[in-house]
């Protein structure tokens, strides 16, 4: 980002901020998913807590994956000529599963 931005190009800067975003999210929303496969072999008092957190925080998890990957794409689409929608319809329609990702970029040309 730094190299972008010293090059004199916010708006490559801000695309190598989302692509990292976007990365890390993806990586967050896995090991959340990879907890929940241990929710379910876990017993106890471990597996009565880790299921409360998953539980807690699952939801946001996705969310937030879905969120970002809607501003790269729309940020992308910017860089390259194009008409975005920002904010993308991930975050107008408040996504919080991957079939609401799927339908709010599908809607994204009626947004146009």
């Amino acid at each position: 980002m730094e190299m972008a931005i010293e090059n004199g190009k916010p708006g490559e800067a801000q695309l190598v901020a989302a692509e990292c975003v976007v990365h890390a999210e993806t990586k967050d929303h896995m090991n959340w998913h990879l907890l929940g496969e241990v929710v379910k072999k876990a017993k106890g008092d471990v597996a009565k807590a880790l299921k409360q957190a998953h539980e807690e925080v699952e939801p946001e998890e996705d969310e937030h994956l879905y969120h970002t990957k809607g501003w790269a794409r729309e940020l992308w689409i910017e860089s390259l000529g194009m008409k975005a929608v920002l904010p993308p319809p991930e975050e107008v329609k408040n996504v919080e599963t991957a079939i609401g990702a799927a339908r709010a970029e599908q809607a994204r040309t009626d947004m146009l």
